[in-house]
């Protein structure tokens, strides 16, 4: 989809009263407010169909919409990426330690944000939602990116594969991260939510995992009988 705005109740240089009598609404929180009705479209499509999004109009601060549209898109799609997102809370089953062999469950839990800010003299609203994930399971593989988060699994289910576990062929120390992405829609001034083109990436801080190895043994007598013997 693509988006523009259309300047609702001016013409080139004059205002309608009744018009924004009608809407109840003045844009005089900066110089040059207009009030404008945001549009929509599909994209790639001759001579597309424009549409109205939503039955108010909003009101944008600008001598030059056209070139300020742009503009202030940039300045979103910036702050949208270096907004301080929350990155997902992981979890491994079982942790710190698990073994050769086995299925270790790893899960995300992530949520949506708002960020409220002002960008260009606008009052902007910018909300996230995470869509997609990455596990790097730290010893060379991973799986995502999926829209896959993963969830937990009772004690006594541990050891199962999930869409998201991971079977590990040798011991060692491994670190494991989660990289959540997020998309996100933006409004200004109160307008409509608008998609934002692009995404933003959290990774969630390394956990360590120890995988072991068990063996076993056939033994005779138990601890009682031997205090020396295997796992005595």
């Amino acid at each position: 989809m693509q988006y523009q705005f259309e300047l609702a109740c001016f013409d080139e240089s004059n205002g309608d009263l009744e018009c924004l009598r009608i809407f109840g609404m003045s844009c005089d929180s900066g110089p040059d407010g207009r009030l404008v009705w945001w549009m929509t479209a599909f994209k790639g499509v001759p001579e597309p169909e424009w549409k109205r999004i939503g039955s108010q109009p909003t009101c944008i601060y600008s001598e030059d919409p056209a070139a300020f549209q742009e503009r202030l898109r940039e300045e979103v799609l910036t702050a949208f990426q270096e907004a301080p997102i929350a990155a997902g809370s992981m979890v491994l089953q079982p942790s710190p330690h698990t073994l050769v062999g086995a299925h270790t469950n790893v899960y995300v839990e992530a949520s949506g944000q708002v960020f409220e800010m002002n960008l260009l003299g606008q009052e902007v609203r910018i909300a996230v939602e995470p869509t997609e994930y990455t596990f790097d399971y730290g010893d060379g593989s991973s799986y995502g990116p999926a829209p896959v988060p993963g969830g937990p699994l009772p004690e006594s289910r541990w050891g199962e594969q999930t869409a998201t576990s991971h079977v590990y062929g040798q011991t060692g120390d491994f670190p494991v991260v989660v990289t959540t992405f997020f998309s996100g829609e933006y409004s200004v001034n109160g307008g409509p939510l608008i998609p934002i083109d692009g995404r933003a990436e959290v990774t969630s801080p390394a956990q360590v995992l120890s995988v072991w190895r068990t063996e076993s043994r056939n033994v005779a007598d138990n601890c009682l009988v031997n205090p020396t013997g295997i796992g005595c």
